[in-house]
């Protein structure tokens, strides 16, 4: 993806705290401490205020050493900003889900490996990275509400993007064939933080879970809806879930593939239902 060489290391002008900051930090740090100097790129970052490379122990501490400002930005500036704080975010919440039955197996290990590895289509060196971001978050204290909390405060309410992140949470649960109740109490419960409605979450579960009502469910109408409703639900997702909208927000390139199997998901529901019902 090339996106790493970009965000890790003093070329990074984007540094944040908070439960994101902490675990971005902590997978650098054990980089660093396995003799993984190539992958982790410098052991410092740029202060985003100041402009001076500070060492990763200074900016544990909250603060520059050189302007005094408290290192911490409520929102992304630039698509890379966002794209970094996608990627952290998704590995966090992912090792968070995987811990969600009380503990981690190797299948959930291996799942998630395979996630990033087929769909994702990461080399080995991207990949180690994004697996100790997952392991570093699977240690980390802070729970997935304030993961989850946090990205949503600094991408901006964008439901789109946040679907997006739902969607491939539930396809890394799936990944092993099963959907367990603790999967899908976390899912709800991520969520349930980024305000999305339960059409919308139901919207996203028929895509992995089918059942009777799916191709409604995926366009988020009722099967008493009118023909003109359906039309008009249908035009609306297939702007909101174009590529081009979604790179403009901040979505990695990587991910995009995910948003054209949900524009795919859409397309097969509408066509479904117009069969059935004799749509033009």
């Amino acid at each position: 993806m090339g996106f790493w060489g970009k965000a890790i290391g003093a070329g990074f002008g984007f540094m944040i705290g908070g439960p994101i900051g902490a675990i971005f930090l902590g997978a650098l740090g054990h980089l660093y401490d396995k003799g993984m100097e190539s992958l982790a790129g410098s052991n410092t970052v740029r202060c985003p205020f100041c402009g001076i490379d500070i060492s990763l122990d200074d900016f544990r501490s909250g603060v520059c050493p050189a302007c005094k400002h408290r290192l911490s930005v409520d929102e992304a500036r630039t698509n890379n900003d966002r794209q970094f704080v996608f990627y952290v975010s998704l590995a966090s919440l992912a090792a968070k889900m995987a811990k969600a039955d009380g503990v981690v197996t190797s299948d959930e290990v291996k799942a998630f490996d395979n996630f990033v590895r087929f769909n994702l289509n990461l080399d080995i060196n991207e990949r180690k990275i994004v697996a100790q971001l997952f392991n570093e978050a699977k240690a980390s204290p802070v729970n997935a509400a304030q993961i989850a909390g946090q990205f949503k405060n600094i991408i901006g309410f964008q439901p789109d993007v946040m679907q997006i992140l739902i969607q491939l949470l539930f396809q890394i649960s799936m990944a092993d064939g099963r959907f367990h109740p603790a999967e899908e109490r976390f899912i709800k419960d991520v969520a349930g933080v980024f305000g999305l409605s339960r059409v919308e979450y139901d919207q996203i579960k028929a895509m992995f879970v089918k059942g009777n009502g799916s191709a409604y469910q995926v366009l988020g109408v009722s099967q008493n809806a009118s023909d003109d409703e359906i039309k008009s639900v249908y035009r609306k997702l297939v702007m909101q879930y174009h590529p081009d909208k979604l790179m403009a927000k901040g979505m990695p390139e990587d991910f995009i593939r995910n948003a054209n199997q949900k524009m795919a998901e859409i397309n097969s529901a509408y066509d479904a239902i117009s069969k059935e019902r004799g749509i033009n």
